[in-house]
């Protein structure tokens, strides 16, 4: 690659660089939309031009860190998890009370026979029909 290659190489991505860092080209701040951007192969970026890259990788956290939309995400995404944590915790106690409540009917359910069993044994005992 010829020198005036190589500058052209580090117009473009100088130029799609502010483009995307001034918000006027729409896209994710990352090297791949970077490169895209610019009509360059990626080793452009990272082998040819690391100053380049390495100076768009810091712009990029520096705005990635202030922007509102990326503070907002933030919030939501707390909010979420902190929704997951309460709604976890719920989730136990309700499957601790199911399985409370699962033996509580299961030793209703075995006297309930066992009287069964014994009442039927008596020869004395008389059933008496349940009224209508």
């Amino acid at each position: 690659m010829t020198a005036t290659e190589k500058e052209k190489v580090r117009q473009c991505l100088e130029r799609a660089m502010d483009d995307l860092l001034e918000g006027r080209v729409p896209g994710p701040l990352t090297g791949l939309r970077l490169v895209e951007l610019a009509g360059v192969k990626r080793h452009r970026l990272t082998h040819d031009n690391p100053d380049i890259n390495a100076k768009f990788q810091e712009r990029a956290r520096q705005l990635n860190r202030t922007k509102p939309e990326v503070e907002s995400l933030r919030k939501l995404l707390s909010d979420e998890r902190e929704r997951n944590a309460r709604l976890t915790a719920a989730n136990r106690d309700l499957e601790k009370r199911l399985k409370a409540y699962a033996t509580a009917l299961l030793d209703v359910l075995e006297e309930r026979d066992s009287l069964r069993d014994s009442h039927s044994r008596r020869e004395r005992l008389i059933p008496i029909p349940m009224p209508k």
